[in-house]
């Protein structure tokens, strides 16, 4: 069985299809630290917690908000990179629809929505709230529970290898 760096050295973008893409050329030479390729597992796993989280979001450019955030914290790249496309034009609106109900489940506003135009435009500051709530409520658990399972199969993974050399 390969390693996890192995099979992750396979699936992730690489560094120049990062530095091709517009919308990240506002990092400039920030894209070249060297830990921001890094397959260590703590640098995999703290990409995983920041890509799921950002992928949860709703909002535009979340590529340009997981670069930020990989840099910042020295986090895997591509791994931070590739799971905000989690949230895609497919997923997004169970996702959202989810995150608002949660969102509502956790504020509990006081009057009910209808959903029509009219209605929407009118509370869009209460639906936004909800939504934002429910959208970190969300990412923040969610992040937490793949970086632990990740670091959990991460550990599997690398014992059984080192079993499987020893006999």
């Amino acid at each position: 069985m390969l390693l996890p760096r192995k099979k992750l050295k396979k699936i992730l973008p690489t560094h120049q299809k990062i530095q091709e893409q517009k919308f990240l050329k506002i990092f400039g030479n920030l894209l070249y630290k060297k830990g921001l390729w890094s397959l260590s597992r703590r640098k995999v796993i703290l990409g995983v917690f920041i890509g799921i989280f950002v992928a949860c979001l709703p909002m535009p450019f979340q590529m340009v908000l997981a670069t930020l955030l990989a840099i910042v914290f020295n986090a895997n790249l591509p791994i931070s990179f590739l799971l905000i496309f989690i949230s895609n034009p497919l997923t997004m609106p169970p996702l959202f629809y989810f995150e608002y109900q949660l969102g509502k489940l956790i504020f509990q506003p006081s009057s009910a929505i209808e959903f029509s135009f009219d209605s929407m435009y009118e509370n869009f500051d209460q639906i936004a709230l909800c939504l934002w709530i429910g959208a970190f409520t969300l990412g923040v658990f969610s992040a937490f529970i793949s970086m632990y399972s990740v670091n959990i199969l991460w550990i599997r993974s690398v014992r059984k290898s080192r079993r499987n050399k020893n006999y």
